[in-house]
């Protein structure tokens, strides 16, 4: 492992690999200022969610504390916040000024409707990214990275090459100090007694027994059957035959340390090391999470293909499938497929993943970011009221 990497140092201690402001929208009302701005000023990113208003409780809780983990996430230079009203951008701001970020607020009801929002909006932006192409990138240790990993489209492969490759990346990157996100928690099911005797705790054990039972209780009380559609019909098209076998296969990701803490969706760890996040499984769903925690990089596991990116932490897809690498290499940056077909070893995969890790920490463009195949979605609990 590199003991080094060149990121965008921050007021709080931390480093980005990106240097972007985000141009936050609060609710789906004023979505189209935030993306209306960043269309307009070079250097912006549009956080866009579905939903915002009429959310109630834990479900309101959940979408601040998301939306402001995006803007709080290192790679975010500062925030432009744009909303119908100020109250829950007030609240969103709050908690993005903890990590002594600037932060912005304009809003319809303040600015004079949505034109006028994005004026306002539109001339702060261009003074901050300004301010932002003066940050110069410093030499970082690796301790400093957080690093998510995650899975979709996946396959035979994805269990035999790029998930165990992954895992290998995540050990190494943990014994130098740093830390790595397993989430996904629907796929831990068939693996949570492997996942708990690793955890350094008996409360951190149990508390992935309760995780995944959680899933199974609402499951069974909407009366679905999981075999139903887990694994997935392109996971079985790829040679995936259970939930246990899908299982086995996604935590190899999160490599073999121990497990230092159990988070909920979107909450950035207080510890190093290993990480296990109760987050939904679908891919946008849970890139957001990652990211809203704190992942600057993510590295992404498919067999099958998928080309979603996170436009907060750039998001690396990985394969171990030769075809999926020659019939989509727009959605690929890692192609580990000579495990397979050239006898190469998953050591081998692994230095190769480190190779590209840092590549893309140090600026370099995931095929994702370079389409603009970005998106975000905050993960619900309740039902609008």
């Amino acid at each position: 492992m590199k003991k080094t990497f060149m990121g965008y140092p921050r007021e709080n201690g931390t480093y980005g690999v990106r240097n972007m402001v985000a141009i936050l929208s609060t609710a789906d009302n004023s979505n189209f200022i935030a993306r209306r701005v960043a269309d307009l000023v070079k250097g912006t990113v549009p956080l866009c969610p579905c939903f915002g208003r009429g959310e109630i409780g834990e479900d309101m809780d959940l979408h601040i504390k998301t939306m402001a983990g995006l803007g709080r996430n290192p790679n975010v230079h500062s925030v432009v916040i744009v909303s119908l009203e100020a109250v829950i951008a007030k609240k969103i701001a709050a908690l993005i000024e903890e990590e002594k970020k600037p932060v912005f607020i304009y809003t319809m009801d303040e600015c004079g409707g949505s034109m006028g929002c994005t004026e306002q909006a539109w001339r702060k932006a261009r003074e901050l990214v300004i301010e932002a192409s003066c940050v110069k990138r410093e030499e970082a240790p690796i301790d400093r990275l957080m690093l998510g990993v995650e899975c979709g489209g996946s396959d035979t492969t994805s269990g035999v090459v790029s998930n165990p490759a992954l895992g290998i990346l995540a050990d190494r990157l943990v014994e130098e100090g740093g830390t790595v996100i397993l989430s996904e928690t629907t796929e831990w099911m068939g693996a949570e007694e492997m996942l708990s005797k690793r955890a350094v705790t008996p409360k951190i054990g149990e508390g992935i027994f309760q995780a995944v039972q959680w899933y199974e209780d609402y499951i069974k009380s909407i009366g679905v059957d999981l075999n139903g559609f887990n694994p997935a019909p392109d996971n079985i098209k790829g040679g995936l035959s259970t939930i246990e076998e899908k299982a086995l296969g996604s935590v190899k990701k999160g490599g073999s340390s121990p497990i230092r803490e159990l988070v909920f969706c979107g909450t950035t760890p207080r510890e190093k090391g290993l990480i296990l996040m109760d987050a939904p499984t679908g891919g946008v769903e849970n890139t957001t999470a990652l990211a809203a925690a704190g992942c600057q990089l993510i590295l992404f596991s498919t067999g099958k293909g998928n080309p979603l990116g996170n436009p907060v932490a750039p998001t690396v897809k990985v394969t171990g499938n030769y075809r999926t690498a020659e019939s989509q290499p727009e959605n690929i940056d890692v192609d580990l497929s000579d495990v397979l077909k050239q006898d190469r070893t998953l050591s081998w995969a692994a230095d190769v993943l480190e190779e590209k890790m840092i590549d893309h920490a140090q600026g370099k463009l995931t095929t994702a970011e370079a389409l603009n195949d970005l998106e975000i979605a905050v993960t619900r609990i309740g039902f609008t009221v």
